[in-house]
């Protein structure tokens, strides 16, 4: 308690949280994926569906060292259920293989989610750079293996 009123989180409740809503085996299977950007919509969902068993993103991040006291921080849970709706309109091939979704596609995923294709798009890139983002994070992990490996 004292260390979230100094602004310190509760990291160990945060991780007694993600305990309590992670499979250790979705949790290995993610990270792998996410290493090798082989990341798809349906491990995103999995992700998002991960995160909500947690409980709300808000206070999720106020257990993180500094945000708890950061001023207008705030989660729209509204704006997670639109993502998750448009993410469940789309069929399970376009989840996994996200590059085919061409204009059609993303009119009809736009109708089904109750959203608009400007919504859609948004989506589809944000996904798209956290993709790149993941990918660069792996290159440099096995970058820095390797530089450890030359060092010995």
């Amino acid at each position: 308690l004292a260390g979230r009123i100094l602004g310190l989180g509760d990291v160990v409740g945060l991780v007694e949280k993600a305990a309590e809503a992670v499979e250790v085996e979705d949790a290995a299977r993610l990270e792998r994926k996410l290493r090798t950007a082989s990341f798809d919509f349906n491990d995103f969902l999995a992700q998002f569906r991960m995160m909500r068993r947690m409980g709300p993103l808000e206070n999720i991040l106020g257990m993180l060292p500094g945000m708890g006291n950061m001023q207008g921080l705030s989660v729209d849970e509204k704006q997670l259920k639109r993502t998750e709706a448009i993410v469940l309109s789309m069929t399970k091939e376009e989840r996994a293989r996200p590059d085919i979704l061409n204009a059609r596609r993303r009119q009809r995923i736009a109708r089904g989610s109750g959203r608009t294709v400007t919504e859609v798009n948004d989506l589809l890139r944000r996904f798209d750079q956290m993709r790149k983002l993941m990918k660069s994070a792996g290159k440099m992990k096995r970058a820095l293996k390797e530089l450890k490996r030359f060092q010995r």
